[in-house]
């Protein structure tokens, strides 16, 4: 199913992130449970808003075209091997239809058995696409209506929402992400079977459907949207939501065996995903499935690709028509301009190509997805890889296909349009995260994405809050991007409350202090060099403490305990990370289990060791029994680990029940 696109920066900047993010602990679990970057997955999906943000923190990947088919599964098949990568499914499309589909590698390492054009993979958001379509056929034929309040339509599903009189939660919020819903929470992840319907999943924990903002006001990844939404297919038919969409989207697209479950007969063509090169991953079922669930081949994807390259003209299946394809791909539900990244109904813009294209990714344990198609050029193709560890193949993959449909042209960005000085000043700051996907992270978010936007005289230059720069040439109108993608990527604007903001793709950054931003992520960064050294310190203390014995000298009172305890907290940290990385591994977080119940305790037991060393630094400063420069590195490391501690007391991580949140 899959953070937000940010502003393309080099590759320094995002490996500095990265760091950002081993420092902190609880983005692990963050970006993990939003399985927001292609790594380990922690459980549900590693989808477009992920791989979005992915893509636009690397710099635009330039490869040699390959000039023939040949050519080009020669190229994909060495970026495999090098990548550990098992194997991708491939379609290479243009209006005529689908020229090539096929695999590279293999489905599944246990047998050998190669990727092949019917292979089925689990396509994971995708699945959001086909919604789209068939959301907007039903309203073609006026049985449903996208501005009407869910409120009215499905009375009995549970939607929090405090701006209900002027701002009513609508179909085309749920569609475009902008509800302001968090997302999935961790016990509405994976469902014991593939039965659940859409009303029995949004049954599970309604907590995940409440507005934090005005729906409307700012975009935020939430798959419990394209829940409501195959509810509302199924309350206009009255028939599910798989079999509406078989019969009316996929059916017709040339589609024959994609399905949204598992079956017998096509059980056997299902791909293997693998966590790691060596490492399967389990199939689980999700609740959320109209999100996420659809099984496909690439054969079958690239007649969907082929459908969005015709786009509704004389002899394709009519899905919907042209006035509705158009709405499909735009975003209405904000009320400042958009970019080139939008997105609209299960369908959004990408640039990293030079020129623009539209479609979407999606991920699930062991699998990632993608598929393109560029209106202008009239190409597009899918990828369909069976593995989540390589951000690299993903990319790479995607340029080759790219410079293979693009074969013999020279593809050139459009010309950067003179920026305007007065107005680019008007608008230059700094600029915090403000839409966090998961709110009980998010704290780690806006601690760590931060942008400081300066004029520049091609257009402005961007600083990320935990390093690494670029510059960004002008579209117009407060658009920039990159000077080799193919369309506006950031805009600097106002939101419909005056404030400053910054938006791309599913991004949406507010204008605040860069002092207080920068000050806050320095404490943090000493709190956890001073976690990591406490019990280094302790050790190296205790060894000359056992020389001094040795030598008959005395050990102050209380000098053991002011060293213990603040090591102590650091241990209980570092198991905490532990705890959380084997938690995530086994995907063992949306149930009360071992695992689980030991992250609650481990920062239950955080908590008592902080608490405890600065009882003892008071102690000791009180009695002043052990000499000041014995006491400075402990003193710090207690002050730090009770910081640590109420500043994630604050945010509600201490003692929590993640399996009950």
């Amino acid at each position: 199913m899959t953070h937000a696109s940010l502003p393309s920066a080099d590759l320094r900047a995002r490996q500095v992130r990265r760091r950002s993010l081993a420092v902190l602990l609880f983005v692990l679990l963050a970006f993990s449970a939003a399985l927001g970057r292609p790594v380990e997955p922690a459980g549900a999906v590693l989808d477009e808003s992920a791989l979005m943000q992915a893509t636009a923190d690397a710099p635009p990947i330039e490869v040699e075209a390959p000039p023939t088919l040949e050519q080009l599964q020669a190229r994909v098949a060495a970026v495999l091997a090098r990548e550990g990568v098992p194997g991708v499914g491939l379609a290479v499309v243009d209006r005529n239809g689908v020229r090539w589909a096929g695999g590279v590698g293999v489905a599944d390492l246990g047998t050998g058995a190669p990727v092949g054009p019917d292979t089925q993979f689990r396509v994971a958001s995708i699945t959001k696409s086909f919604v789209g379509l068939g959301v907007m056929r039903l309203v073609e034929q006026g049985r449903l209506d996208l501005g009407r309040p869910l409120r009215e339509f499905m009375p009995d599903i549970a939607l929090t929402n405090d701006w209900e009189a002027s701002s009513p939660i609508t179909l085309a919020h749920a569609l475009e992400h902008t509800t302001g819903f968090d997302e999935m929470r961790f016990n509405e992840y994976f469902a014991a079977d593939d039965a659940t319907v859409p009303r029995d999943a949004l049954a599970i924990n309604p907590r995940s459907r409440v507005a934090r903002w005005r729906p409307g006001s700012r975009s935020s990844y939430a798959n419990p949207g394209y829940t409501l939404a195959g509810h509302a297919i199924e309350l206009a038919t009255g028939e599910s939501y798989e079999t509406y969409l078989e019969r009316e989207v996929l059916r017709p697209l040339g589609m024959p065996t994609a399905r949204f479950r598992r079956t017998p007969e096509y059980q056997g063509r299902l791909a293997t995903g693998y966590h790691d090169p060596d490492r399967p991953a389990v199939f689980r079922a999700i609740y959320h499935a109209p999100a996420g669930a659809l099984l496909a081949s690439p054969r079958e994807l690239g007649q969907l690709v082929h459908f969005w390259l015709r786009r509704g003209e004389t002899g394709g299946p009519a899905i919907v028509g042209p006035e509705s394809l158009a709405r499909i791909e735009r975003t209405e539900t904000v009320s400042y301009r958009t970019t080139d990244t939008n997105y609209g109904l299960g369908n959004y813009g990408d640039v990293i190509h030079p020129a623009r294209s539209r479609g979407h990714d999606g991920g699930l344990p062991g699998f990632l997805s993608c598929y393109r198609y560029f209106p202008e050029l009239g190409v597009g193709y899918v990828m369909l890889l069976n593995s989540t560890h390589s951000l690299r193949a993903y990319l790479e993959i995607r340029a080759l296909l790219f410079g293979y449909l693009t074969g013999g042209r020279t593809v050139v960005p459009p010309p950067p349009v003179e920026p305007d000085p007065e107005a680019i000043a008007a608008l230059t700051g700094y600029y915090g995260y403000a839409s966090p996907r998961v709110q009980l992270f998010g704290f780690v978010e806006r601690a760590i994405l931060g942008i400081s936007v300066r004029p520049d005289p091609a257009g402005i230059q961007v600083e990320m809050l935990t390093g690494g720069r670029a510059q960004l040439v002008s579209t117009g109108d407060g658009g920039f991007r990159h000077w080799r993608e193919g369309g506006t990527n950031i805009r600097l604007t106002r939101g419909d409350d005056g404030r400053r903001i910054l938006v791309g793709g599913l991004a949406y950054f507010e204008e605040g202090s860069y002092a207080y931003a920068r000050a806050r992520l320095l404490l943090l960064g000493a709190a956890m060099v001073l976690l990591r050294a406490a019990p280094l310190w302790a050790l190296g203390w205790a060894v000359l403490a056992l020389i001094r014995r040795l030598r008959g000298r005395a050990i102050a009172s209380g000098e053991f305990a002011l060293h213990a305890w603040p090591a102590a907290a650091g241990l209980a940290w570092a198991v905490l990370f532990l705890m959380f990385d084997h938690m995530a591994r086994a995907e063992a977080y949306g149930t009360a289990n071992p695992l689980s119940v030991g992250v609650c305790v481990c920062s239950l037991v955080f908590a008592a060791c902080s608490a405890a060393a600065v009882a003892e630094v008071v102690r000791a400063g009180v009695a002043g029994t052990v000499p000041l420069a014995l006491r400075l590195v402990p003193s710090a490391a207690a002050i730090a680990s009770f910081g640590m501690t109420l500043y994630l007391m604050f945010h509600g991580i201490i003692g929590l029940r993640i399996w009950a949140w």
